[in-house]
């Protein structure tokens, strides 16, 4: 468990604004090496870029895991019966959120979750007090850590400085929104999840 903590930070280096093929890589049931913090293909020197799905015995989908120059910035996997059973999203190395489920497609609360937003609280007050400071990834950080769930970032968006506009606030509002999965047009759902889940 602990190594997988470790390959975060170099999933998210590469940005999710790429347009990536979701068709999976052929053939679909192929293992990746990893080499200093990136994916490969057995024997290529070119990081991987594509999409592994698998299938369980009956069919259904089981995990699908979206890669771009080496690094990972989707991951999700199904129950035998077709239910979501969870999700990963990665920015920059870092998980953005992580959803679970059990297997009658009932959301359910991850217990490190108040670990991982103070997590993306840290990083977005380091950005805000580097030298200079980069204030669009501070907020952009502080939107993912309010999301979920974090309440010092909630207030923090609340009032922010006046060194960023009102329209740069709201781009990065989105983009935080995008990162997360949900769909700003549908008062926070999350898209590209089965609608079908119960919240």
């Amino acid at each position: 468990m602990w190594r997988f903590f470790l390959l975060i930070p170099l999933w998210f280096s590469c940005g999710c604004d790429e347009n990536i093929s979701t068709e999976p890589t052929l053939p679909s049931n192929i293992t990746l090496e990893q080499r200093e913090g990136l994916y490969y293909k057995p024997g290529q020197d070119t990081p991987f870029s594509g999409t592994i799905q698998r299938k369980h015995k009956n069919g259904k989908q089981s995990f699908e895991a979206v890669y771009a120059n080496g690094l990972k910035l989707f991951q999700r996997s199904w129950y035998n019966n077709g239910a979501p059973n969870d999700e990963y999203r990665f920015h920059e190395g870092h998980i953005v959120v992580r959803r679970d489920w059990d297997d009658t497609g009932k959301l359910q609360t991850w217990r490190k979750l108040e670990l991982l937003t103070q997590e993306q609280f840290v990083r977005a007050a380091q950005y805000a007090t580097n030298k200079p400071p980069n204030l669009q990834k501070a907020y952009l950080w502080f939107h993912i850590a309010g999301a979920n769930g974090h309440l010092a970032s909630r207030q923090l968006l609340r009032k922010p400085t006046q060194e960023i506009s009102q329209e740069e606030f709201a781009q990065i509002k989105l983009k935080a929104e995008k990162l997360l999965g949900i769909d700003p047009g549908k008062n926070g759902n999350l898209s590209g999840s089965d609608t079908s889940i119960k919240k």
